[in-house]
């Protein structure tokens, strides 16, 4: 739990810092900051939980694994959702804009296509996806960390 406070703390730091460097993160261009923190952050509880006991079963690697990675991707989905709704309100107006006038430039009515993107290109939306990619992610890292823990890695803790 500690690590995965550590890892989405650094990750909302980021995220906070390219923001107000003028270089905000557009669609999936952050996603593999986001592996690259459940790895490192499923593998160290892992680590963790061999140094403690050696004989640790795989599902207790794998269920503590995804435990941690499911804190990250919870806590990382309610940033999003306020982040969007405070730091950064107008993405999605501009976002819906510009989807908007490719739409009327391809030949299609503003009417019909406006209200579908404003519908769909929501804060809350978009937090809800990333928590449930994030969750996806780390039940795979849980899994296959687990896998590599339980498998190769416990032969070096004897």
């Amino acid at each position: 739990m500690k690590l995965s406070l550590i890892g989405v703390a650094g990750v909302i730091a980021l995220r906070l810092g390219l923001f107000y460097a003028g270089r905000p993160p557009v669609g999936t261009d952050f996603m593999l900051v986001h592996f690259l923190a459940i790895v490192t952050i499923v593998f160290f509880v892992g680590h963790g939980m061999l140094s403690k006991d050696a004989r640790t079963s795989f599902p207790h690697l794998m269920r503590e694994g995804f435990k941690s990675a499911a804190v990250y991707a919870l806590i990382y989905g309610i940033f999003i959702l306020i982040y969007y709704r405070v730091v950064e309100p107008m993405h999605f107006a501009e976002r819906v804009n510009e989807m908007v006038q490719r739409g009327v430039d391809q030949g299609q009515p503003e009417d019909v296509i406006r209200p579908r993107m404003e519908q769909f290109f929501t804060p809350f939306n978009y937090a809800s996806m990333t928590f449930f990619a994030l969750l996806a992610v780390g039940g795979f890292n849980a899994l296959v960390v687990g896998l590599l823990h339980h498998k190769v890695l416990r032969r070096f803790r004897r």
